[in-house]
């Protein structure tokens, strides 16, 4: 039986953000989306290609925001996803645009997004000044979420995301490396203020309280820090606070891609490492 949705994180940081979602409805052949365009052509081509998945197999491309780490300038010079929609709030249209992106691929994640995937639903999230887009993906009773790029989870975005089984959400930054860092004042102020990012602690209790409403089966973070976080301060913040959620839980990093996730059936324990690595 094959899973209603699988998800690869290719990478997830300020250097480069990428992620498969292939969804296979009952007897259905199976439709695959990206999320975020932050690596090269090169490289998220490279990553399809291990994969057998053809650019135009590619029926959309959810764009969070248009910040560099979502959205590669490369793609101005090669675009070949010629069967994809691109799905972005209204109010990242322009960036996108001057990014190099035709405004002809795009789709208003406000309006008709849903008329064309229905499966697909979007919340706006807080961060800088346009904001950031929140992606809730459903297929035959199973749901998936994606949150990153966010300063603070709302009782609305929690809301929004509740009864999903698996949840992709910032852990952007542990709040003592981030204060006594040596960054300037105004972008401690712009991370930490509401309005830019999760840290360790807004994310695990935004999961606590998610998973307090209907069980997760499946939490990745995302967006780690390269100054201000790292994978033992993480893994030490949950095994003290959430220890039953550990064995769930999965880091996703700059580097290494993460294995498919399957959602929807029992979680596999012996993946193998990941071939996206080499192409890195």
């Amino acid at each position: 039986m094959h899973p209603p949705i699988r998800i690869r994180i290719l990478a997830s940081g300020s250097q480069g953000n990428a992620a498969i979602v292939s969804l296979r409805p009952r007897d259905a052949a199976p439709s695959h989306f990206i999320i975020d365009l932050g690596l090269s052509p090169r490289k998220l081509c490279g990553a399809l290609a291990v994969e057998n998945i053809k650019p135009h197999e590619i029926a959309a491309i959810l764009i969070t925001h248009a910040d560099a780490d979502h959205l590669h300038g490369g793609w101005a010079r090669r675009w070949p996803f010629e069967n994809a929609k691109v799905i972005a709030r209204r109010a990242h249209h322009r960036a996108i645009a001057n990014a190099g992106i035709q405004p002809a691929h795009m789709l208003d994640a406000d309006a008709n997004s849903q008329v064309f995937f229905p499966q697909i639903k979007t919340f706006a999230l807080p961060h800088d000044q346009s904001g950031s887009t929140g992606f809730r993906i459903s297929i035959d009773g199973v749901a998936m979420g994606w949150a990153t790029d966010l300063g603070h989870m709302s009782s609305d975005a929690l809301a929004f995301f509740a009864g999903v089984d698996a949840l992709c959400i910032e852990s952007n930054y542990d709040l003592q490396l981030q204060r006594r860092s040596s960054r300037p004042d105004f972008l401690k102020e712009r991370i930490m203020g509401g309005h830019g990012h999760l840290s360790n602690v807004e994310a695990m209790q935004a999961v606590l309280h998610i998973h307090g409403k209907r069980a997760l089966r499946h939490i990745v973070l995302l967006h780690l820090s390269s100054q201000c976080n790292s994978q033992d301060l993480v893994r030490d913040l949950w095994n003290t606070h959430a220890p039953e959620l550990t064995g769930d839980m999965q880091v996703a990093t700059q580097t290494l891609s993460l294995p498919w996730l399957s959602v929807g059936q029992p979680r596999q324990c012996n993946w193998s490492e990941s071939l996206f690595a080499a192409h890195l």
